[in-house]
């Protein structure tokens, strides 16, 4: 028998054609939610990602001059702010944060609606948004009767109770129990109310009370993006089953997004259905989409941030990159702070300017100093962080993170010897650091901070 070669390769070109329609036609017939489809795209996403990080300026496409699809922040996104009983003190501080950074949220109703769980027994303050009851608009009006005696909607009534007969106290410790309970019930509802409200908007952003997102940063990011499309966009949390933006970072959807979800009634009736037993509002968000065959898009992750600016993680990947969000912003004058140290900003906010915007001294004065008292640039350890024990002073630590390739802060303890290093340098504070000393990898962080100013940035 004669070999021929060129009939073989035809015959396993055509072998793997096959195999390659095979599984793209069965990949494609399977549910949005199937497992093997959502770990297809977990892995795709992932490898993509990692692969654009390391090897192209990803951030590239965001200097495209003019922007492609321009926008007015105030008229053409719909803000969706959430608040509970338990965090209403914190809505008059965001609304004045945005009120020294351009105003963006608009006017009531017609750009932003703030959405709670509790009816109030006064009107509100002059000056103050009003709120819509979300809670006690699902259940008039989108849960069946038989579901009325669920526990979370019974926890619900027992807030309302104890706020309708003036027990502040209890309303109080009620809304700190389980408030985050509640916080499942306004994700969906909110989104259908906020899309009714304002039905025209090019993009609608969803928020907590404790976020807040940088206007200019937000302006570049949309005004590069077609809303056309159904956009998922956010910080990405969760495995592969439920991969969701991170709802303290802000999420974001487009027009198509939201109109696609809300041309599907039996999809939105189940979700709500759903939120009674959902720990997380956010996952419900992502698990609902994924329904539609709209996926979490991560390429856009890193311009999002959930942890206020001390201890927000830079990272070398996203150095230059423009960042979006500030979240945790809990203690007393927090949001004030930032509204103030933004109040004068026009041009996007990049990871590396958090230093110059919200620490002490300046970059270029911390990093020069080989170590610093009181102080951890490391934050919280776990995920990519390395510890080593038994480390014999802080110039030790200091060594270890320098033979690194990886690393851009370290953080050692006095006490126990314990040196931490990271991949991310954080501004950090004072609090609870009392027996540590930390620094950074000045000659990395300078190499980044340079290739910053060469690139040609978002001006």
């Amino acid at each position: 028998m004669v070999f021929k070669p060129r009939a073989t390769r035809r015959r396993l070109t055509l072998l793997f054609a096959s195999l390659v329609l095979l599984l793209s036609t069965t990949y494609h017939l399977l549910p949005h939610d199937s497992h093997v489809r959502l770990s297809v795209n977990f892995n795709a996403s992932r490898f993509w990602n990692a692969l654009r990080a390391s090897a192209t300026d990803r951030d590239a496409w965001l200097r495209q001059r003019p922007a492609p699809y321009p926008l007015s922040l105030r008229d053409d996104v719909g803000y969706l702010i959430k608040t509970g009983y338990g965090t209403r003190h914190r809505l008059p501080a965001l609304i004045e944060a945005f009120g020294r950074t351009g105003d963006i949220l608009g006017d009531e109703h017609q750009n932003f609606i703030v959405v709670g769980d509790w009816t109030p027994t006064n009107r509100t303050a002059d000056g103050q948004p009003s709120m819509y009851n979300i809670v006690d608009m699902l259940m008039e009006t989108k849960l069946d009767p038989s579901l009325q005696g669920h526990p979370r909607l019974s926890k619900y009534r027992s807030l309302q109770e104890a706020i309708d007969s003036g027990d502040e106290g209890e309303a109080n410790k009620l809304g700190q129990e389980f408030g985050w309970e509640l916080d499942a019930l306004k994700f969906i509802m909110g989104m259908e109310l906020a899309y009714k409200l304002m039905p025209q908007k090019k993009w609608y952003t969803i928020l907590d009370d404790d976020t807040f997102l940088i206007g200019p940063s937000l302006h570049l990011l949309l005004s590069h993006l077609d809303p056309a499309r159904p956009q998922y966009i956010g910080n990405a949390v969760g495995d592969y089953k439920s991969r969701f933006a991170h709802g303290g970072s802000g999420i974001v959807l487009s027009q198509e997004a939201m109109r696609r979800l809300f041309n599907n009634p039996g999809i939105v009736a189940q979700s709500h259905v759903d939120s009674l037993d959902e720990t997380w509002g956010d996952r419900l968000v992502g698990t609902t989409l994924i329904k539609l065959g709209i996926y979490l898009d991560e390429r856009y992750g890193h311009y999002f941030n959930g942890e206020p600016p001390a201890m927000a993680r830079v990272q070398g990947d996203r150095f230059c990159s423009p960042i979006v969000s500030l979240h945790g912003l809990r203690r007393p004058g927090a949001m004030v702070a930032v509204g103030q140290a933004l109040s004068n900003r026009q041009q996007p906010v990049l990871w590396a300017d958090l230093w110059q915007l919200f620490a002490a001294p300046s970059l270029d004065d911390a990093g020069r100093e080989p170590e610093r008292q009181m102080r951890d640039h490391v934050g919280p350890t776990g995920d990519d962080t390395t510890t080593w024990e038994s480390i014999a002073s802080a110039e030790a630590c200091r060594s270890k993170c320098r033979d690194s390739k990886s690393c851009l802060a370290w953080t050692f303890d006095t006490e126990t010897r314990a040196c931490h290093t990271s991949p991310w340098m954080v501004i950090g504070d004072s609090s609870g650091a009392e027996t540590e000393e930390s620094g950074l990898d000045w000659q990395k962080v300078e190499s980044l901070v340079q290739h910053c100013g060469r690139a040609s940035m978002y001006e």
